[in-house]
């Protein structure tokens, strides 16, 4: 079975004050930080795995540390409807 591609959905604005707000396409915004930002920017076009191994990368953390937190946080962006 072919691991799913996450599909990034909505757009990333900053406010007058630069704090960074992604908004879905019903038009409904959440604030998020520049980590949570940064994880919704390569759900495009990438498996879950892939998107671990990236962050884990960058962050110089290893896959299984930031496995569970981030599994956690792309099923937020699911549920807010950024990310299917």
């Amino acid at each position: 079975m072919e691991e799913v591609k996450l599909k990034r959905k909505g757009e990333l604005f900053k406010d007058e004050e630069g704090n960074l707000i992604l908004v879905n396409e019903a038009n409904e915004a959440y604030r998020v930080d520049e980590i949570v930002a940064y994880v919704w920017s390569i759900c495009d076009g990438r498996t879950v795995e892939e998107v671990v191994t990236e962050f884990s990368n960058l962050s110089e953390t290893s896959a299984d540390e930031v496995r569970e937190p981030l599994l956690d946080l792309i099923n937020r962006l699911k549920a807010a409807s950024l990310v299917e």
